[in-house]
């Protein structure tokens, strides 16, 4: 049996405490998000164009790709054009089917390697007037900028007519322009000598607006564990996640509120970290908060100085024996 010199004992321990590196475990509730394609190390891609009968390019078109009881989806930008990502590499045919409201869907079986193309037209289900969207689309169907829109009229009409929402009816002219965040339903007809068509509708949905967030910690263990709490909200297209980032690594996701997690700092909690959390709403759109952690906290060194005097005052007061 020896004693452990006392004086080794402490620069043991401030040593450990002044480490520049980290270490730290993550802990939060299970997430509910699926996520699909990671079924291959070998994935293929599926890409193209998304028109109308007439050429005119199709913007929020789904293109859905189904395989073994999962899938992977993606929607059309502005110019028509999609990808899709993440499929595996299989000696099997694929389901892709592209819709989009106001469209007659079309499917195709499709075997997918690493760069496949496939364009997609799609019929009106109305073919004598109908209104193209132009924007810039989101996630899950949602336009995150203004959108313009253009009827395609396919017949000798005397004239169309629209509305939006519970607005006024007008006569359309040409291109238009909704910037309005909403779930909007946009109504028309059409009129030829004297008779009204049925009106048609078809919804829009526009979220223009970034999610809140704030973010803040609490001790749970102290010094060694904090509860990073993000307070996030989402008025219009309604909240998805939260992402938990320390030091600009990412350590977790939250896809129900609270949006929290758990850091357990095991080496160098004196040193100050960066907590970002970034708030995603279903659109797609982002806000972040940051906050800076540390062992000594609000720039106040007493805990820190006051934990560092209890392992010293034990390490005076307790011979510690190493056989």
């Amino acid at each position: 049996m020896s004693f452990i010199n006392l004086r080794l004992i402490q620069l043991f321990v401030i040593g450990i405490i002044l480490s520049p590196s980290i270490g730290f475990g993550v802990s939060l509730r299970p997430s509910s998000q699926q996520t699909s394609g990671l079924m291959s190390q070998q994935e293929g891609n599926l890409s193209g164009y998304v028109t109308d009968m007439f050429t005119n390019p199709l913007v929020g078109a789904l293109i859905h790709v189904s395989f073994h009881d999962t899938y992977v989806e993606n929607y059309s930008d502005s110019n028509g054009y999609y990808h899709v990502s993440d499929i595996p590499l299989c000696y099997c045919l694929k389901n892709a089917t592209c819709s989009k409201p106001g469209f007659r869907t079309q499917w195709v079986l499709l075997s997918i390697s690493e760069n496949t193309t496939y364009n997609f037209v799609l019929t009106a289900i109305n073919e004598t007037c109908y209104p193209v969207f132009n924007g810039t689309i989101g996630n899950n169907g949602w336009y995150i900028s203004c959108v313009n829109i253009t009827f395609v009229i396919n017949e000798t009409v005397d004239a169309v007519l629209y509305k939006l929402d519970s607005g006024m009816w007008t006569q359309y002219t040409g291109t238009f322009e909704v910037c309005q965040s909403g779930l909007h339903l946009l109504y028309w007809y059409w009129t030829v000598q004297g008779e009204e068509s049925a009106t048609l509708s078809i919804d829009l949905r526009i979220d223009r607006e970034s999610p809140t967030v704030q973010v803040s910690s609490e001790w749970i263990q102290y010094p060694f564990t904090r509860k990073i709490i993000a307070e996030a909200s989402d008025g219009m297209s309604g909240m998805d996640l939260v992402e938990f980032f320390v030091d600009d690594d990412l350590r977790s996701l939250d896809t129900a509120a609270p949006y929290e997690c758990i850091l357990q700092f095991f080496r160098s909690f004196v040193v100050p970290h960066q907590v970002k959390v970034v708030a995603f709403d279903m659109a797609g759109n982002t806000a972040n908060s940051t906050l800076t952690v540390s062992f000594a906290t609000q720039n106040s060194p007493a805990p820190f100085l006051s934990f560092l005097f209890r392992i010293i005052s034990f390490t005076k007061r307790n011979n510690i024996l190493i056989s």
